[in-house]
């Protein structure tokens, strides 16, 4: 599983973003992990994708509305099945979750920072909040953000690798990556008609997100690097990626 990249963790049989996905993810040998952060009220990056609750909690509400530790005592959606495990089931901040994957000192991590947050708060209130508390992690991390803005941020302070996240695969987007040279280029698969023939950088491809096994194969034969999925389990019991 060194080529694939397990979106929000496992999301398809836990609660996406939750400490439990993270966990579950890292322990079927996950190398790589990305999760995404919104901003709560007083300024915590926290570990959610839609900047609002409804969806994975039911409660229709902002992130920033609410306080990191009220955020944080709000329980993901989840079956009763999982109730044994409800301690990792609640809104996570970057935090938490750095404290969990420390675990797993080998993990790389791809941290997508949202475009609502940074219209919200500000680019570099958003972008120095996350580097500051990235500081107590002891594995990779890379900031990725479909904001060109985020990316050239973290570049100047060159102190993690990057990752553009492109809405278009174009001659536009094209001109943007050989601008910035981040160290990743994230598309969906469904945006790019010849994945066999991608743009030539200094970047590394990921390409999202793929559950066919057969088809992440084929992509990674084609010289693609890295295969983003959120049906980990399928794809890690593959003949091809055990």
């Amino acid at each position: 599983m060194n080529r694939l990249i397990a979106h929000r963790g496992d999301m398809t049989t836990y609660p996406e973003n939750s400490a439990l996905a993270f966990k579950k993810a890292a322990m079927l040998g996950f190398q790589y992990l990305e999760l995404d952060i919104q901003f709560s009220k007083d300024l915590e990056p926290i570990v959610i994708h839609d900047e609002n609750l409804k969806r994975t909690t039911g409660i229709n509400k902002k992130v920033w509305d609410l306080e990191a530790k009220e955020l944080q005592s709000i329980s993901l959606l989840h079956s009763k099945e999982l109730e044994d495990e409800n301690e990792l089931l609640f809104i996570p901040s970057l935090e938490q979750i750095i404290q969990l994957i420390n675990q797993y000192s080998k993990l790389h991590v791809f941290v997508e920072i949202k475009k609502e947050s940074v219209e919200k708060f500000g680019l570099e209130a958003v972008v120095n909040r996350v580097l500051g508390v990235q500081r107590n992690a002891e594995f990779n991390i890379i900031i990725i953000s479909f904001l060109s803005s985020v990316v050239r941020y973290v570049k100047s302070k060159k102190l993690l690798p990057t990752g553009y996240v492109l809405k278009k695969y174009n001659k536009e987007y094209f001109r943007q990556a050989e601008d910035m040279q981040p160290e990743y280029l994230f598309c969906n698969v469904k945006k790019i008609n010849r994945p066999d023939q991608l743009w030539k950088g200094s970047w590394k491809w990921a390409l999202y997100d793929i559950s066919n096994p057969d088809f992440a194969y084929e992509l990674l034969e084609q010289g693609v690097d890295l295969i983003e999925t959120g049906d980990i389990v399928k794809l890690s019991n593959s003949e091809y990626f055990k």
